[in-house]
């Protein structure tokens, strides 16, 4: 099947994000106020039009057209479940809607709410003409979505990032154990890490595209002095190296360095593995390298997550005949493993493919 999103991304984090577009320097953290509420209208859930002391709030962002966002929902409705008894709401805007006028994205979103039929059990409300996305969104620094706020019972933000991160932080924003002044640190240091990022991805972009390999492994070579064991530069490496026979070994070389380091981490070494098995620019198919990273990403999800059973099962498929009735066996457990929607769709015409192939 198809990932939803790139190898390198994967590399990046666990986290899957949409992202719209680079913002200025930002003008508002953890430890600031939080901006008012300016939305055009409420489709679900008690309306939120001012910060109530004593209460503490979880302001997310997202579209109805984000992938990433969709898949958030489940959570943000078992958050507001959660902590209702806590005096906590959580409060979902869609912004950066891409209808062409206000009216025709409030009928968007009104729309895939209703679809939901219920599954969206919090607040939901949309942007008045991207008000929020101004004074919440770009004023942060928050270039992509789904993203996350912890607004606090004094009306001050306590934390900012992916809403997938955000478990933790309130089991101890709840417990009175949160430190904000070290989150604080902590996405200063991640700004400036996204920053250094950027900087060192421009030449490598622009090598690329002009398909100069000399250049391309020149810019990897700086990228790497000037961030050293990133892993999501590791990861574009690992990709690039083994579509060339040249460099196959150099790129493998890498990759058994990323899953060393990431061993514990199931999302990227499925990534890892998937590229090896998948991708069809890939000039020698390290299989064994390839199930050695899925088969701990099973043992890591306790062969319950699908995408990383469809992984196994196409390895043992790219391993010839002798290797078919594994790959169907394991395909089986991915479609199981599944819930009712378009991945399963796609895991189930994969295992026909397997079954009715000679």
């Amino acid at each position: 099947m198809n990932r939803l999103i790139t190898t390198a991304a994967a590399f990046a984090c666990s986290l899957s994000t949409v992202t719209i577009a680079q913002n200025s320097a930002p003008t508002l953290s953890i430890g600031d106020k939080a901006p008012e509420i300016k939305v055009a209208k409420f489709y679900n859930g008690t309306p939120v039009n001012q910060f109530a002391p004593g209460k503490a709030y979880v302001m997310e962002f997202w579209a109805t057209w984000c992938g990433p966002c969709i898949a958030q929902i489940p959570h943000l409705a078992k958050l507001q479940k959660t902590y209702a008894d806590a005096g906590i709401t959580v409060m979902s805007t869609a912004v950066w809607q891409r209808e062409k006028t206000q009216e025709d994205q409030e009928k968007a979103v009104g729309d895939f709410v209703k679809s939901k039929d219920g599954a969206m059990a919090y607040t939901i409300a949309i942007d008045d003409n991207g008000w929020m996305a101004e004074h919440w969104m770009k004023a942060a620094g928050q270039n992509g979505i789904p993203a996350a706020f912890l607004v606090g019972k004094t009306g001050i933000i306590e934390w900012i990032g992916h809403p997938a991160t955000i478990d933790s932080v309130m089991t101890q924003y709840v417990a009175g154990e949160w430190d904000a002044q070290k989150a604080k640190e902590e996405m200063a240091k991640e700004q400036e890490r996204e920053r250094q990022f950027m900087e060192v991805m421009m030449p490598i972009r622009q090598a690329m595209m002009s398909n100069d390999r000399d250049a391309v492994l020149a810019a990897f070579k700086t990228a790497d002095e000037k961030m050293p064991n990133d892993t999501t530069i590791m990861g574009m490496q690992f990709e690039y190296l083994i579509t060339d026979t040249t460099t196959c070994d150099q790129g493998y070389a890498i990759g058994r360095k990323m899953m060393e380091k990431n061993w514990d981490n199931p999302n990227l070494l499925n990534s890892i593995a998937w590229t090896v098995a998948d991708d069809p620019d890939v000039a020698h198919r390290d299989l064994d390298f390839a199930m050695k990273a899925a088969n701990r990403g099973v043992e890591l999800t306790e062969s319950k997550d699908a995408s990383i059973l469809d992984t196994l099962a196409r390895i043992y498929w790219e391993q010839g005949v002798q290797a078919k009735a594994k790959a169907i066996a394991w395909q089986e457990k991915a479609v199981a493993a599944s819930e009712v929607g378009p991945m399963k769709d796609s895991l189930e015409a994969t295992l026909a493919g397997y079954t009715e192939s000679d």
